[in-house]
Formats: structure tokens, sequence, C-alpha cells
């Protein structure tokens, strides 16, 4: 039938604290608690599994942090080791914007 989760504690990867029982009954795969679960942008990667040539596959998403993704990118060749962070910042409309193509106050 069902196996039971183990009692033992989890704790927090982000801020260290022990996670809330129900929280790792719910989510047992979870490794952070409830305050440090959304401190950050999650990114999906799908993944296909089985086997092509019987046609038995399927699709399954893997959700990853920024970071982990970042790291995903670089090794699979997606994102140059040399990218700076600022690239994958988001940025303003009003950034587009060069001063150039701004009207000339002198005409």
């Amino acid at each position: 039938m069902y196996t039971e989760i183990s009692n033992m504690a989890r704790y927090c990867v982000g801020c260290g604290e022990e996670i809330h029982p129900k929280r790792v009954e719910i989510l047992p795969n979870t490794k952070t608690c409830v305050e440090c679960s959304n401190t950050g942008m999650k990114r999906g990667v799908p993944v296909m599994h089985g086997n092509v040539e019987k046609d038995d596959t399927w699709v399954d998403m893997v959700f990853m942090e920024e970071e982990q993704y970042r790291n995903y990118e670089i090794q699979t060749g997606r994102l140059s080791k040399n990218a700076s962070k600022a690239e994958m910042n988001s940025y303003d409309k009003e950034d587009d914007i060069k001063p150039s193509s701004l009207p000339n106050e002198e005409d």
C-alpha cells in the first residue's frame, strides 16, 4: 500500500529552520520552508523520458531555482559562461530609449 513518510525533521536549505511537518507531508520532496519558497523566480524545463524507438515517451517538467537554471543553460551550451548577470536581469522599457532618439531641444 502506501509507505509512511519518515518522522525525521527536515531543514530548509534557504534559512536552516525546520520545515513544518505538514508541508513535508504534502510536498515530500520539498527543500524549503514556506518563507523561503517564494523568494525567487522558478524556471521550468521539459524533460522527455522513455524510448523513442518504441513510441513509449512522456514529458515531465523539472522546476529549478534561477541559479540552477542558469547552470543548466551553461551546461547545455544555451548560455555563454561569460554572460553577465546584467544580461539575465529584467529592465524597464524606458531603458530602450537612447538619448539620440529623443527630440533635440535646439531644433
